[in-house]
């Protein structure tokens, strides 16, 4: 069901990446009860050169993404920045297998791009369009710019001009079943607002530092190693060797998908 899926989501805090010996370390330097959010956005911010509020916000968007890939009857396309979220879940083997297994009760498979090809571009682009109009109409919002609308392929590829609108009436009304409702009406008010209350960052204050794999850093929401202080659409380097700009990839799980590299 569409609402119990969106709360396993929202409650989910990436505690199964936190390996059982450095938990400790972990609550100790952010604190509270999101503490494995908290680290996974620090990752997040020293390795693409984001800001740490700007990568918590952007978490918040790969649940939404998520979210849409498994309940949708469309193959869904991330943009670049959710992406990049993805691509470092990913990479957390066994805790990304029991998110799947736990929270989304199926697999949610990621398919990159091997050799770009036209056909396979236009493809994803189509896809992406279309992710962008059921989050509209599942979260009675527009996707924030500044992480959905940089494409993962090249920003020209897609119009900048598509129409962002929230859903009309005709839109609900053709949703007659109980799971074709949009989330908003299931949850009450906006989706948006369900279980995301770090979401702007602001109880993310005065952490402290957390070493490893690439290096401390004070939890300030603010500056990003390096003197990076924008949120940033690219990639410095990444765990699977290098920048990834320029491709597509996709997903698969229930009926639908997802593309990006």
């Amino acid at each position: 069901m569409k609402k119990e899926l969106w709360r396993r989501l929202t409650r989910y805090h990436f505690d199964q990446l936190v390996p059982s010996h450095l938990a400790d370390h972990v609550l100790a330097a952010f604190g509270g009860a999101d503490a494995s959010t908290k680290a996974f956005a620090s990752k997040l911010a020293r390795k693409l050169g984001w800001t740490t509020v700007f990568s918590v916000r952007a978490i918040g968007e790969y649940k939404k993404f998520v979210y849409l890939g498994v309940v949708g009857d469309i193959s869904v396309t991330p943009p670049k920045v959710i992406d990049q979220v993805w691509h470092e879940h990913l990479l957390f083997t066994r805790a990304y297998r029991d998110f799947c297994r736990d929270v989304l009760g199926r697999e949610f498979d990621h398919h990159p791009e091997l050799v770009p090809t036209n056909d396979q571009t236009d493809v994803f682009q189509a896809q992406y369009v279309a992710t962008l109009h059921r989050y509209r109409i599942e979260f009675n919002a527009e996707p924030p710019a500044d992480i959905w609308g940089t494409p993962k392929f090249s920003a020209s590829a897609v119009s900048r001009n598509t129409p962002l609108r929230n859903t009309s009436e005709s839109d609900r009304s053709s949703h007659s079943s109980y799971e074709d409702t949009p989330l908003f009406l299931l949850v009450g008010g906006t989706a948006n607002d369900e279980g995301h209350a770090h979401k702007d960052g602001s109880e993310f204050g005065g952490g402290g530092g957390f070493g490893g794999g690439g290096g401390g850093r004070s939890w300030d929401g603010d500056s990003a190693p390096g003197g990076h202080s924008g949120h940033g659409g690219e990639a410095t380097e990444n765990d699977s060797g290098g920048s990834d700009s320029g491709s597509g990839c996709s997903s698969s799980c229930g009926g639908g998908g997802c593309g990006g590299e």
